[in-house]
């Protein structure tokens, strides 16, 4: 019998963005989306393509709203997908790989996702099977009872268009909030200290960045320590993301340093490398040409984010 596709998805006032992304997915087995507060024309829109729309009331938390839409869903595998996506691989070739034999030793499918700054790696479509859970109130993952299990999920091409929803505008702290208040609940959280680093150099903050990337680094070097395969591309990723801030701010020794970190950290990672090439360019020829050297030889494997556009 053939495994049945269905996708899921949480939205919330996303009616300028929305049709485009469920014509993209029209085809699969079934939609169910949820609701969390629309005020516009959203569950309208919702409801041309499937009549699985629910309603959930938001409380702050994304993997409690991404696991109640999984609750309605029946299908065998599950597409999660948001409003401001558009997905550019045909669905069908999504539907031939779950039906194929090379899926079977697989709990999930690794796509590609391409915003307007970054490329990165995801998993987005799994089994459908009560071991496969949401965790974390923002930035959320899909783990197996509990843990992340990319060993067992199959590389693809297929791949995401991302974009970003006017929605967001309605709530622009929204991120910064429920972040700080992980780290209320515990304060070794490095993931939540690692994405409010991330908020701050998207505001342009780079000396508040500095202050929560070297909190992160604290305690994130022994986490890494004893459980490297895990969390190293994010260690590296806090690292290169260190090195920007310094060479922005103008400290260029500092950032020199932070990148090379970086490549001890994850030696498939060609942006410190770009980078120290970039910094030793003319005051130092010999440096500048071995580290392009590296980065011309190097595959990126592993890495959180591409900072390159396509």
């Amino acid at each position: 019998m053939k495994k049945t596709l269905g996708v899921v998805m949480i939205v919330k006032d996303e009616a300028e963005v929305i049709a485009d992304c469920l014509e993209s997915v029209k085809d699969a087995d079934a939609i169910y989306i949820v609701d969390t507060g629309s005020e516009d024309d959203t569950i309208k829109i919702c409801k041309r393509y499937t009549k699985n729309v629910y309603k959930y009331k938001w409380n702050d938390d994304f993997a409690a709203a991404r696991n109640f839409a999984l609750s309605k869903c029946d299908t065998d595998v599950v597409f999660s997908i948001d409003a401001d996506e558009v997905l550019k691989t045909p669905i069908q070739r999504i539907k031939d790989t779950i039906n194929s034999y090379n899926f079977s030793k697989y709990l999930g499918i690794v796509i590609q996702t391409q915003t307007e700054n970054e490329r990165l790696s995801q998993l987005r479509i799994f089994r459908n099977i009560e071991e496969i859970q949401w965790h974390g109130a923002i930035h959320e993952m899909i783990m197996y009872n509990g843990k992340l299990f990319k060993d067992r999920c199959l590389n693809t091409s297929f791949e995401l268009q991302s974009g970003y929803s006017p929605a967001h505008k309605k709530d622009p702290d929204r991120n910064l909030r429920i972040l700080k208040h992980q780290l209320e609940k515990d304060d070794k959280d490095t993931r939540s200290m690692y994405y409010i680093a991330r908020e701050y150099i998207n505001r342009q903050d780079l000396d508040t960045a500095i202050e929560w990337l070297n909190k992160y680094f604290q305690i994130a070097y022994f986490r890494s320590a004893t459980d490297f395969k895990d969390w190293t591309n994010e260690l590296a990723d806090a690292c290169q993301l260190l090195a920007m801030c310094y060479a922005d701010k103008g400290n260029l020794k500092m950032a020199a340093s932070a990148a090379v970190t970086a490549v001890l950290v994850l030696p498939s990672f060609s942006a410190p490398m770009e980078m120290l090439a970039a910094l030793f360019k003319d005051s130092y020829p010999v440096a500048h040409e071995f580290w392009q050297y590296l980065a011309s030889r190097v595959n990126n494997a592993g890495i959180l984010f591409d900072r390159k556009k396509s």
